[in-house]
């Protein structure tokens, strides 16, 4: 072994290559980037994802194989954030529900799971905040709050919020159990979401301070 090390070290001497550059050719590199025509630099990508944050809900459009932008955008909210790449998961409210309601499931239609944005690839043709972290806006406190008042509990009514976690707007159908007017806070019992009918009723508790509610009314 000594023997072919001593060849092997000679031979790359007479072809005038260095041990260091001859053994640095094996070795797993980052590739440069290979920006499509018309895509973000990857520095820019990664200055944008940064200015976003984790748990951003955002719109990202790539670049296809042949060159041309894909017609619609795919919604992802953030969850972590690399030097060489971020993570999203894909947003898909109805499916987020569905998974909740039984977990034993795999819902594959509208798709779902995470996935992982290099940098270098060099195809995000446009990274926009997605619309309803910009338009939605919780409901005015003294309405809320005068409406709580008016209700009284195992009253019907109907909850709309924005979920961070699913990342999208939740309307939701059920009876207020409870209210803490002093506390900002009230409690209702769901059993129809996103008209999903769910098996078993859902329990959620609001804190105004907290949470965004977007609507709230009773049920004629």
């Amino acid at each position: 072994m000594k023997g072919y090390r001593s060849s092997l070290t000679n031979l790359m001497y007479s072809m005038d290559l260095q041990p260091r550059f001859f053994f640095k050719m094996f070795k797993s590199k980052k590739g440069p980037s290979n920006l499509r025509p018309g895509a973000i630099p990857p520095d820019e990508v990664k200055k944008l994802i940064k200015e976003f944050g984790v748990h951003k809900k955002i719109n990202i459009r790539r670049i296809q194989y042949e060159g041309s932008p894909e017609e619609k955008p795919i919604t992802v909210q953030i969850v972590h954030i690399r030097d060489d790449y971020f993570t999203a998961k894909v947003v898909n409210v109805e499916r987020s529900i569905k998974q909740d309601i039984n977990d034993k499931l795999v819902y594959i239609k509208g798709g779902g799971g995470t996935i992982d944005f290099y940098y270098n690839d060099g195809d995000i043709y446009s990274i926009e905040e997605d619309i309803d972290e910009v338009v939605i806006r919780k409901m005015d406190d003294e309405t809320l709050l005068s409406i709580l008042q008016a209700l009284d509990i195992d009253e019907s009514i109907l909850v709309s919020y924005y979920d961070n976690v699913k990342g999208g707007v939740i309307n939701g159908t059920g009876k207020l159990v409870a209210k803490d007017l002093e506390n900002r806070s009230f409690k209702v019992e769901l059993t129809l979401i996103n008209d999903i009918e769910l098996e078993k009723p859902k329990y959620l508790t609001f804190d105004m301070d907290k949470d965004k509610v977007l609507d709230l009314e009773v049920v004629i």
